[in-house]
């Protein structure tokens, strides 16, 4: 059984646009990592300049021995060192990422493994937006890979050590195209793994914080 490498950047401060009561979503989106259905991965939190971060991991998740705690220094808005700094300690084969106030469905890890082929390197899915704070009103949203709807969390990939998270807004797509550009064989997931988004939007517009 490959392994699987999570990836979370985490800072818990204010910034522009941030969601709300993230400590609780931290925490809320690491035990959805715990409790996949897949048994041989790994999270990596990279913690960027955060000691609320840094807090919470030592007193509930320090004691499980597949998720690993990496701080760094703080980092400018939408730089890609986070994600870089977890690459650089991912011992699995395969790598994907999970945003700390969004969380996994039970079986999203193991989706991705079992619609994964040697043949492909990068793979990209759709995701489901939360529309109601029961969890039960769910609306899913088609990802293209084009600028403006691929994220990161819509990615997943073999750990292959050259490919590197560039900075900036728009990151998420400049990496796809750099896997791309570069040889790397791709395809979208027909089956659709459980990648819930909870915070997103403008909630005037239609986004929620959940």
């Amino acid at each position: 059984m490959k392994k699987i490498s999570v990836i979370m950047a985490s800072y818990l401060g204010d910034y522009p646009n941030a969601a709300k009561n993230r400590d609780t979503k931290f925490v809320r989106a690491v035990k959805s990592f715990l409790t996949q259905t897949y048994q041989n991965k790994e999270l990596i939190i990279v913690s960027d300049g955060c000691p609320v971060t840094n807090y919470l991991y030592e007193t509930n998740f320090k004691k499980f021995d597949n998720v690993k705690l990496v701080p760094i220094p703080k980092q400018p808005l939408y730089s890609g060192e986070m994600r870089n700094a977890g690459l650089a300690e991912a011992t699995g084969e395969v790598i994907a990422y999970l945003d700390s106030d969004d969380i996994f469905g039970k079986t999203h890890l193991e989706t991705i493994m079992n619609e994964f082929s040697d043949e492909i390197d990068l793979v990209y899915f759709d995701d489901y937006l939360v529309l109601s704070p029961d969890f039960k009103h769910l609306h899913k949203r088609i990802v293209e890979t084009r600028y403006g709807s691929i994220g990161t969390s819509s990615i997943s990939h073999k750990n292959v050590g050259w490919l590197k998270w560039s900075n900036g807004y728009g990151h998420d797509f400049q990496f796809l195209s750099t896997a791309i550009v570069n040889g790397m064989q791709f395809k979208k997931l027909q089956k659709v793994p459980q990648y819930l988004v909870c915070h997103y939007g403008n909630p005037q517009q239609g986004g929620g914080d959940y």
